[in-house]
């Protein structure tokens, strides 16, 4: 391995950092005991870096969940807690004009993740959730030029979604009995989230 002099290193490696950005939260949600939030990293001129931070609020301790390979690079645009504490993971390539959301069943318990459904919407910020559907409020341009918003449902296979009513996406709250959690910061730029649960408190970042 060929030595590379110290001041080149150094000099690579301010640059390096430079170029990165500090990681930020991009959403939350709650399953069970747990709360979910959404971590991306930038770095210019590459795709950014994501994965998801499980915070357990009983030990008030946190973990990081990678994503499966294909998600790696897709920002987490939203949660969804469901039935038996699993979670739905919705995850778009938010650069340029966008892709289709795509959604993923994670199991905790197990550590497992499945693919339940993709929408055919690039640009939204309003989802209504029901027990097995997401109806997406779906901004299009019709033939005119004129924006227009269009209902695009969703079904979701094999999990019922514990939450319910018409979400605006990201969220930035939870408040689940004594369960409660908030990402702090400038919008879309959060970088602490605050976790409550029983009368304890703790602040985490990514």
């Amino acid at each position: 391995m060929k030595k590379i002099p110290l001041i080149t290193l150094a000099s690579f490696l301010l640059a390096t950092a430079a170029c990165a950005q500090a990681p930020v939260f991009t959403t939350l949600s709650s399953a069970g005991k747990s709360v979910f939030a959404g971590v991306k990293m930038e770095k210019e001129g590459m795709e950014p870096e994501t994965y998801l931070m499980e915070v357990s609020s009983d030990k008030m301790s946190s973990q990081k969940i990678q994503l499966p390979r294909e998600l790696a690079h897709r920002e987490v645009v939203g949660l969804f807690s469901a039935e038996q504490n699993k979670l739905i993971v919705m995850t778009q390539r938010t650069v340029e004009q966008g892709d289709k959301p795509l959604l993923h069943l994670y199991d905790p318990s197990k550590k497992e993740w499945k693919k339940v459904a993709e929408a055919d919407c690039t640009s939204f910020a309003k989802i209504k959730v029901e027990p097995s559907m997401l109806t997406f409020k779906c901004s299009e341009t019709n033939e005119k030029g004129v924006e227009v918003i269009t209902d695009k449902k969703v079904s979701i296979s094999g999990v019922k979604l514990k939450t319910s009513g018409e979400l605006t996406l990201p969220l930035q709250k939870v408040d689940q009995d004594q369960l409660k959690a908030e990402l702090l910061g400038e919008a879309f730029e959060w970088k602490q989230l605050k976790v409550g649960f029983n009368k304890k408190e703790k602040v985490f970042t990514p």
